[in-house]
This record gives structure tokens, sequence and C-alpha cells, in this order.
């Protein structure tokens, strides 16, 4: 995320694909960021080891999935040059569309509410029978427990106040009308099952799939409150078309390609995991929440939305957290000038923020406040306005030449850690870790700016248009 602001207004083409997926293909088509894969593939093993190849690059539209007459998609959100193309702007910019979304969001909560429809896309067919079969669900990773949705925005209301919200959880297929799920520490799903636990209830949820990349993205914003998904609106430019389920009391996205209709269960808990995970290492098996289906609706040919957990969900978590963090520490300190998350950093574990250097002590200030915005940062780096913070090569560079580990390196143990990094010390429930982190203070010495001893090297800028320039033959 650097400082090149985004416009908040949206043209109507971008509004439309930023909502509907269908609009996205069209998009990476007219583009030619969009592969088919015409050959029959098995949504066993075989369709992700197919994405896999191609993950950084286009996006995979498979055509034919064994035992199913859908296609499905991969690889939306795995290149930031796409997802920029698809928002219409730089993808540098996009962070900051978020973060203004979010800033209209808060000052007005009550504008651009979704009217709510009887009918949409989303439920133009009716499935008579439930029978989670019928959806291509693959099974990604080889050590994978079973099929899984893992790119699907849950929505729920939060009992005490009737209020929705939405997230993104993995949910493994365990019959037909069956879902064992996690839920990450400290999302307000978990505190609406434990309020309906408490009271012997079910918690009615919609499961969406096949959105455009507002809702989508809006859907991994941190710990923002009840109604998040409203910032959608606020990206979009207009409200997005929200529908009535058919069998619970919860609103589902008029605009998706499917519609599973669930109940979370009071108390029961069942196997869930191993799945390949956003660390490149697998989720152990344990005892988690299960879902009972209920209902499935449908477009009359929809497309199933799948993700690989890597670039996709570090981009994801990367523009979400970006613009979380930069609103947050550039609110308090004004130098902040960029924020980027790496995908080395797996897109919630490593932050690069990019500073005016104007006083003493503001490195470890910047890292201190970054750390409070982000809890599952585990490493924060400081650097100047001349170091780009997008070339890994560059800000290790930094590092390498104006960090010095006596008086830049922060450390701070017994801090909140995420439960999927391997590296964490698990509490006894299960439910959090602790891990230390650090951060680490790349600026040159605030006395040294203008000493000489930090110039950069630099050499004149030229055109190369210029100059007759012939390649050697080999």
């Amino acid at each position: 995320m650097n400082n090149a602001r985004a416009a908040t207004a949206v043209s109507a083409a971008t509004a439309r694909r930023l909502v509907d997926l269908g609009a996205c293909i069209e998009h990476l088509e007219a583009t030619e960021n969009l592969l088919r894969v015409k050959s029959e593939v098995d949504p066993q093993h075989e369709l992700a080891g197919i994405a896999k190849r191609f993950e950084g690059s286009r996006c995979v539209l498979f055509e034919r999935v064994r035992g199913s007459a859908y296609p499905v998609l991969v690889g939306l959100l795995w290149n930031r040059a796409i997802v920029g193309s698809l928002f219409g702007m730089a993808p540098q910019q996009v962070p900051f569309a978020i973060a203004d979304a979010i800033g209209a969001w808060q000052n007005d909560k009550q504008a651009l509410q979704s009217p709510l429809l009887k009918h949409g896309p989303a439920n133009q067919v009716v499935e008579q029978m439930v029978d989670l079969a019928q959806l291509p669900i693959p099974v990604h990773a080889l050590r994978d427990g079973g099929k899984y949705i893992d790119s699907s925005l849950v929505i729920a209301r939060n009992p005490a106040t009737g209020k929705p919200n939405v997230s993104i959880h993995r949910l493994m297929v365990t019959q037909r009308d069956r879902f064992s799920f996690l839920i990450d520490p400290g999302r307000h799903l978990e505190e609406y099952v434990e309020i309906a636990e408490q009271r012997g209830e079910v918690l009615p949820v919609t499961i969406n799939n096949g959105l455009g990349l507002a809702p989508w993205l809006v859907s991994c914003l941190p710990r923002l409150g009840d109604g998040k998904g409203s910032i959608a609106h606020h990206l979009v430019g207009r409200p997005i078309d929200m529908m009535q389920a058919q069998s619970v009391d919860v609103p589902a996205y008029a605009d998706a390609q499917w519609v599973i209709e669930a109940e979370i269960l009071p108390g029961v808990r069942e196997d869930e995991a191993p799945f390949g995970e956003v660390t490149g290492y697998y989720g152990e098996r344990a005892k988690r929440w299960v879902m009972r289906v209920k209902a499935i609706t449908r477009r009359e040919n929809p497309v199933f939305h799948t993700l690989l957990s890597g670039q996709e969900v570090w981009n994801a978590v990367g523009f979400t957290a970006e613009a979380a963090i930069f609103r947050a520490v550039n609110g308090q300190i004004p130098e902040v000038r960029a924020v980027f998350l790496p995908p080395g950093g797996c897109g919630f574990y490593e932050v690069v923020v990019q500073v005016e250097n104007t006083r003493a002590g503001l490195g470890q200030e910047v890292i201190r406040a970054t750390f409070k915005a982000f809890k599952s940062l585990q490493r924060v780096v400081v650097v100047d306005t001349d170091v780009n913070i997008f070339d890994p090569i560059d800000v290790d560079w930094a590092v390498t030449t104006r960090f010095n580990a006596d008086a830049d390196l922060l450390i701070l143990p017994g801090e909140e850690g995420h439960i999927l990094n391997p590296m964490v010390n698990l509490n006894a429930d299960g439910k959090g870790g602790t891990i230390t982190k650090i951060g680490m203070d790349a600026l040159v010495p605030f006395h040294e700016r203008n000493s000489g001893r930090f110039e950069r090297v630099s050499f004149k800028q030229v055109d190369l248009g210029n100059y007759e320039i012939e390649a050697c033959k080999k």
C-alpha cells in the first residue's frame, strides 16, 4: 500500500464486476487473464494440482469437473495486478479504496443500506434435495481431510442484536448435508455461537459462494464489529442487493452463484482437518463446530469458486490488513506513507512500513502502533521513503545497511499469536496462543540523515527509446 490515493467513485462496469463473479470472468477473458481447462479433471487433487502450476499468473476456469455439471474458477485473488484491473485502478491503490470505504462506513453506518429482495439470481434454482455432492467441491492438498469449501462468505446474525456479520471459514464436507468447520479465535462468529449455545439454540447462517471482490475482501477485514459487510456497499458506491433465504432468517447475497443455508448445531463438535493452510503447513485435526445444511439454491448456470491456500489468501489478507493498518497507524502517526504485507509473511505475519523519517525514536513508535493495529503480526520492519517496500531485495538491503540490533531491535515476548502458525505456543484450550514478536527499525539513524554516509548511489535517468539498441544473436 503506497501513498497514491485511490478515487472513491467507480464506474458502473467496475461496480458490477466487484459484486458479480460472472462479470469478473467476462473481464478476465477480455483482458487475457483467463485460462480455460477444457479437459475433464478430477476434483480430488488433480484440479488443485493443475491450478498450483499457474499460481500467481492468470486465473483458471475448469470447464469439466468429474462428477459435476458445473465449472470451477480458481485464482481470482492470486495476482495483485489482476485484482487492480478488476477494481479499475493500480493494485497499489486498492488498499486505499478499502480504507476509504471503512472510513465512510464508520462515519455513517446507516448509509447505503441493502434492499432485501425475495428473489435474485442466487435463487433462480432451488434444489429439491439437499446434497453437497452436487457441488464440484475439490479436495485440494494431498493430506486434506476431505472436500473443502474455503472461499465462501458466511453470514450470521448476532443473537443479541440481530445485526448480521460476514466472515470466511474453512468448511469440510462430512456428509451430504453436514460440515465441520474452523473458527479462528477472535472472530465474531465464535461469539455468536457461544450466545446461541448458552440459549440451547441453533445459529442459522447462509454460505455464499461465487461473488465479486468487494464483499469477499470486506469479509476478511479484522475486528470491525457487527455490520462490517456494509463496507462493501461503500466500496462499490451503491447498496449491494441481498435476498431472503428459503429456510433461515439470515440474508444472502442476491448475486452469489450458490447459496447454502445451514444451522450451526449447539454443543456439537466433530472431527475437522487436516487442511493445507495459508502457512504452507497442514492445520491439525481436532473436534470443531458443526453445520447442518437445510437448503441449497443457485443460479441457472453457476460457477463454483474455490481458492488455494497460498498467494490468494496472502493477497486477500494483505489488501485488507494493509488498509486497516494504514488507517489506524497513519491516524496516529502521519509520517506513515506506505504499508505492505509481503508474501513471505503469509499475508498475516510480516509487514513493511514506509515512513517519512522526521524525528528520533519514530521507528520504535511506528512498530508498537503497527503491532497494536493488527494482532496477527509477528514481525514489523520500518524503512525510509527511498526504499521500495514491494521489492524484497530493497527491503533486505535497508535491514542490512541501516539496522543495528543493539539499538533498533524491539522484542515483545508472550504476545498474542495466530493459531494457524505452528510456531505459536497454543493455550491448553487450543483457542489461542502466544509467540515472541520482533520489530526492526531500519530507518537511517536520525542524527545521520544529512551526514552523507547513508546517501544512496544514484545514476542518470535515461529514456532507452532515444537509443538504437540491438540484441546479440545466439
